[in-house]
């Protein structure tokens, strides 16, 4: 097994560890229940305010790479 293999073996088990972790904590404390939906939410506008700067970065960086058009001073020079 390769290390690249091997790395991304152990991330998934973290994972699986990490949320078997967390559904013995709700099913443990039930009164738990509100306070994760809320960090829950948190974490769900956080990703979705990153994932729309993100988006709006590339755009902006695309637009800037665009030819700028002529001005009407500039197209009446032109032979």
């Amino acid at each position: 097994m390769d290390a690249a293999l091997q790395t991304q073996m152990t991330i998934a088990a973290l994972v699986c560890s990490a949320l078997a972790l967390f559904f013995s904590l709700v099913a443990a404390f039930p009164g738990l229940k509100a306070v994760l939906a809320a960090f829950r939410d948190g974490v769900l506008w956080f990703a979705l305010f990153l994932v729309i700067g993100g988006v709006s970065f590339v755009v902006w960086q695309q637009v800037q790479k665009l030819p700028k058009p002529a001005t009407v001073g500039q197209a009446a020079s032109l032979p």
